[in-house]
């Protein structure tokens, strides 16, 4: 996997802060790969998704993630270490395949499209509703993108096929779920967290972006030089440049 480095760095945050959560990985994807069809990214399977913005994320600012959580039962903030490519690993070890659900329905892992067409619920109800609806009815997703279609068809199938479909949906994608147990020294609970890859991933391209765009800043006042010259200079070269400046 090629990392995002220097200008792409500053384009793929250009490209993707303007984009709802969804479409802005995809574009970072986009960016890594420019080589397969954009339209791939957005049909791979959610653990299969997570798993390459792990591995983008590790070859583009290392393996090393670090957090922040608080604990639901006193407020303490937690902290958490983690290791990009052992969680994408992770991912790709637990795989996520089609299932054969009831009534001879097969189901497939949700995909981005489907948590982007799940954006136009009111509820979680609503939410859930349709991403099951679309991932149960694979010929059909496109046609289940609103509440009220994924009912009527939820609603058409028995009440004993319908539960088994929702049975079925949690175990097709247990797989994309990232979980972590963290111990709380401050009351001794062990609350779990679910670690949202897309939005740390996209907060911390961000935040690189702007620590970026700051030494920019400060070594073309002092030197006269243009943002490609000094977006193109390894991190190491920059410090040592503004290192001088400030001396």
């Amino acid at each position: 996997m090629r990392g995002l480095v220097g200008e792409e760095l500053l384009t793929a945050w250009e490209r993707s802060r303007g984009l709802p959560e969804q479409e802005a990985v995809l574009a970072l994807l986009e960016l890594a790969h420019p080589e397969r069809p954009a339209n791939e990214w957005a049909r791979l399977p959610l653990g299969e998704r997570d798993a390459l913005l792990l591995e983008l994320r590790a070859a583009t600012l290392g393996r090393k993630m670090e957090g922040f959580a608080m604990c639901p039962a006193c407020g303490v903030q937690l902290e958490f270490t983690v290791d990009a490519l052992e969680l994408a690993q992770g991912l790709r070890a637990q795989g996520t395949q089609t299932s054969e659900g009831a009534a001879g329905i097969a189901m497939r892992p949700a995909n981005t499209l489907d948590l982007v067409a799940s954006r136009t619920a009111k509820s979680e109800e609503e939410a859930r509703a349709i991403l099951l609806a679309r991932t149960a009815c694979a010929d059909a997703a496109d046609e289940l993108d609103t509440a009220e279609s994924a009912r009527r068809w939820l609603e058409a199938q028995p009440e004993a096929v319908a539960a088994l479909l929702a049975e079925r949906f949690e175990q097709v994608n247990a797989g994309a779920e990232i979980r972590m147990r963290l111990a709380c020294a401050a009351c001794g609970g062990c609350p779990l967290l679910d670690l949202d890859v897309a939005r740390y991933l996209l907060r911390e391209i961000g935040g690189t972006a702007r620590r970026l765009l700051a030494e920019i800043h400060e070594l073309a006042l002092a030197y006269g030089w243009s943002e490609a010259v000094i977006a193109a200079m390894s991190g190491v070269r920059r410090a040592a440049y503004l290192e001088m400046v400030g001396a």
